[in-house]
């Protein structure tokens, strides 16, 4: 709450001194009423019903007076709004849903279940820019174009799961072609793909390295992550004897040269996680490396509350002027 004009508020607090000193002086008055002759006093007359009300109508009339000057003096209800004076980051999160990703080396969550943890988090810190996601296995798709709605991109992160694009392998050209093409007509200053898998490319149309090529072309940046050991991952397998088992797959490894390769192309870095609090230290990483230039600006909107103050003075008024030319129009 403020006031648009706080030099009435000295007007408010000289009427305000007025009326109490009158109050007073009343009071003092209605002590003196008697009348001295010689040494006997003759109280005076006791006032009518109507006379007292319209004494109490006077002291209407200075709330009404109260009332309007609150009203000059504008008070103000106040909204802060915040805004950003340049356009933010478009990032396109491409993310490896084949099965190898249900490797359960990230104890107590699996690789697909702390990958979608981590960047959830990644999303949700991320205020002003524009974020998209891409689900890939042996096909890549748009989980959800670029958007500044994150509630809805946190809903699409969770709905993820392995085998979302029905054939199993590891496109990661594809992938990145499918981030390029939601990024390269992008006028953000800063275009950004976070490739996260965990295996080596052995499907698609185009080859990983020749697609960072095309992304360096429209100046888009790759982060990629490494996700597992390069001894290959762990999983649980039903064994027909010996029942439930732990295995290490050593086909399926993690290939570092390529996603190095992916990232020098591009002008961005290679990491590797290990565990699930590598994962989140890299994450937090490339948030650091890719902040914006964003100023943030406050300003507030005020909404003027004098009306009622005004309305209630009115109203008064006229209950005043009613009465004085009706029920109190002739004292007995």
């Amino acid at each position: 709450m403020r006031f648009a004009n706080p030099i009435f508020l000295i007007v408010f607090l000289a009427l305000l001194a007025f009326i109490f000193r009158r109050i007073n002086f009343s009071k003092k008055e209605d002590y003196e009423t008697s009348l001295q002759f010689s040494r006997t006093s003759f109280a005076a007359v006791k006032q009518s019903k109507k006379a007292v009300f319209l004494k109490a109508l006077k002291y209407l009339k200075y709330f009404a007076a109260v009332l309007l000057i609150i009203a000059l003096a504008r008070p103000q209800k106040g909204k802060t709004f915040e805004v950003s004076a340049n356009q933010g980051i478009d990032i396109m999160i491409v993310l490896d849903t084949s099965s190898s990703m249900r490797a359960i080396d990230f104890r107590p969550l699996d690789r697909m279940q702390t990958a979608k943890k981590v960047t959830e988090e990644f999303v949700k810190g991320r205020k002003f820019d524009r974020i998209g996601l891409v689900n890939f296995s042996g096909l890549a798709f748009t989980q959800s174009p670029l958007t500044t709605d994150k509630d809805s991109l946190v809903e699409f992160i969770r709905s993820i799961e392995i085998g979302d694009t029905g054939l199993d392998g590891t496109a990661i050209g594809s992938a990145i072609m499918t981030g390029v093409n939601r990024l390269k007509e992008s006028k953000a200053p800063s275009k950004v793909i976070i490739l996260i898998t965990d295996g080596n490319n052995n499907m698609g149309e185009i080859d990983p390295v020749t697609a960072s090529e095309i992304a360096a072309q429209y100046d888009i940046k790759i982060y990629a992550i490494g996700v597992g050991s390069l001894e290959g991952g762990i999983y649980v397998v039903d064994h027909p004897f010996f029942g439930r088992q732990e295995v290490r797959d050593t086909e399926n490894k993690l290939n570092e040269d390529v996603l190095t390769r992916i990232s020098a192309n591009t002008g961005g870095e290679y990491f590797r996680a290990t565990d699930a609090k590598t994962f989140e230290n890299i994450m937090k990483q490339i948030d650091a490396l890719e902040k914006d230039d964003i100023e943030d600006k406050q300003f507030t909107q005020y909404n003027e509350m004098y009306k009622p103050f005004v309305f209630a003075a009115f109203l008064i008024l006229i209950l005043i002027f009613v009465l004085e030319n009706t029920y109190l129009r002739k004292l007995p």
